[in-house]
């Protein structure tokens, strides 16, 4: 019995022993990484290493003696030349120990160190080069990425007849150089956000430093972090959790897909969201009326953009208002009509099966088929099955008796009109709203109308974009921003940015410029 409480004394002791050495020690988190290429390389093969397009490769670098080197990499994603020739050859020639390596061993101009294996990964699937070297608590992490990219090509839903032909690619290294070609200003600045837990795909923040409002940019910076999602294949993903309003039908963020007019929007003060894999990047902050400035508007003279704008700003009340008012005045209130003109339009509604309200739902059905057809068929079909449609359709529903000439008329005046927005998110918008002024009037009449456009004004006039008024320059009422609203002045005229972006700087252009017009009268006038 004495000896067995010795011994249990003894293991006692024993135990304190080792809790208080535990203790003691210092506690290395699971995450951390360890100098052992062994585990490393055991890490590797059981996680990433599994998928064939990893490589692994160790290689016996003299500095290191007879321990060996691990590199890691992925192939497709690095460039395998620039890993032979400026990591794996300077390696094998080099005195400098590897935690010096850094500074002459290894070439590349990005080189960093990383601690932790969560980080150490997600550079390895972003296509950076790994090295594990014996004796140092830390993985270099060289940078080797090459990405097959896009080439530079024209815009294809933002065409111009004149202008700059530079549309984005979906590379965000590419989309960075294309903005700095043109702004060469040290002021030009962008802020990366990482986005995805399991993506982890890079958004970029572009601004120009001195311009910019920094509200603005910290509320863009601040939205971009509060997204907490898995994955982002696509720019308009981010545009619906960032913009205000993400359940309003109208767009608060603008998308664009042409170089010259991100440009032109930063040097207003506004800012551009870049993403890596979309071709396309938001601008912010986008009144309504912004959707309505293309890029052609600066590359035109003044008279035809303010002529081209006054077309748009009419084509929209004719494909707002024009099947809404047709019944309206048929059916609720014919009495407004002149005696002529309503004879013409219940005479040719005599006899037809449907209603007026009726036969405008079944063209809209029509055209919205054959707008879809023609979006989804080969480039080589889509135009003539569009034209053909139309015509066969038309003429066929006519025949039949379902149509009324009077409405295939306006139905097509309808359809060209808001097919000459210029920005095609807002296309659908007004599409919707031209549906709902069609109900009201065919329920109300003119007051159902009167009532719907006052209830859209009144949305309007509530929203905003980014801290700034959507409905702006007309609510609130900013007579500077009418000079390149609905028209555009002359450029010498043009002497403020706009208020939208709130930039820190309102002149664009300095008021005591010197004019050509006086150079030029002071150069006739100087003897010869």
């Amino acid at each position: 019995m004495c000896h067995l409480v010795t011994e249990l004394k003894a293991l006692d002791t024993q135990l304190s022993s080792w809790l208080e050495s535990a203790s003691q020690s210092p506690v290395v988190p699971v995450d951390t990484y360890v100098d052992d290429l062994d585990t490393a390389w055991a890490l590797l093969k059981e996680g990433m290493g599994r998928n064939g397009d990893v490589l692994l490769r160790k290689i016996q670098v003299p500095a290191c003696g007879q321990e060996l080197v691990l590199i890691a990499s992925v192939d497709g994603l690095t460039d395998t030349q620039m890993i032979d020739q400026d990591i794996i050859r300077p390696l094998l020639a080099t005195d400098l120990p590897p935690d010096r390596w850094d500074q002459g061993a290894m070439t590349p101009i990005h080189i960093s160190t990383s601690r932790t294996w969560s980080d150490i990964l997600q550079k390895l699937a972003a296509g950076n080069t790994l090295v594990f070297a014996p004796g140092v608590d830390h993985v270099w992490i060289v940078d080797t990425v090459k990405y097959p990219q896009r080439a530079i090509e024209r815009p294809q839903t933002e065409l111009a007849a004149r202008g700059s032909e530079e549309a984005f690619n979906e590379v965000l290294l590419t989309q960075k150089t294309q903005i700095r070609r043109r702004v060469r200003s040290p002021a030009l600045l962008f802020r990366d956000v990482s986005l995805g837990r399991l993506q982890q795909i890079t958004v970029s923040v572009a601004y120009l430093e001195s311009l910019a409002n920094p509200s603005l940019v910290a509320t863009a910076i601040d939205r971009l972090n509060a997204v907490h999602v898995d994955g982002i294949t696509e720019i308009t993903a981010i545009a619906g959790l960032i913009r205000d309003h993400p359940r309003s039908i109208f767009p608060t963020i603008r998308q664009t897909e042409r170089v010259d007019l991100a440009v032109w929007r930063l040097l207003e003060g506004a800012v551009v969201i870049l993403m890596d894999g979309d071709p396309f990047v938001l601008v912010a902050p986008a009144p309504l009326v912004d959707f309505y400035r293309t890029a052609m508007d600066y590359s035109s003279s003044w008279i035809d953009t303010s002529f081209v704008r006054m077309i748009r700003f009419i084509g929209w009340l004719m494909g707002m208002y024009l099947p809404a008012l047709y019944i309206a005045l048929a059916e609720i209130n014919p009495s407004i009509l002149p005696s002529s003109l309503f004879i013409i339009i219940q005479g040719s509604n005599a006899g037809l099966a449907f209603s007026p309200l009726v036969q405008v739902i079944l063209m809209i059905v029509v055209i919205e088929t054959l707008r879809e057809a023609a979006f989804r068929l080969p480039k080589a079909l889509s135009t003539a099955i569009s034209t053909v449609g139309a015509i066969v359709v038309g003429t066929a529903v006519v025949k039949a008796g379902f149509v009324d000439p009077q409405i295939i008329v306006i139905m097509t005046l309808t359809a060209l009109s808001l097919f000459s927005t210029p920005v095609y998110e807002l296309t659908a918008t007004w599409r919707v709203i031209g549906f709902l002024l069609t109900l009201a009037g065919a329920i109300f009449g003119i007051f159902g109308i009167v009532i719907v456009t006052v209830g859209v004004m009144a949305v309007l006039v509530d929203m905003r974009t980014f801290g700034s008024p959507y409905f702006a320059p007309w609510a609130p009422f900013r007579r500077p921003d009418w000079s390149d609203a609905i028209w555009r002045l002359p450029w010498t005229n043009l002497q403020r940015r706009w208020t939208a972006a709130r930039p820190q700087n309102q002149t664009w252009r300095t008021a005591e410029a010197p004019d050509l017009q006086a150079h030029l009268n002071q150069a006739q006038d100087s003897p010869k």
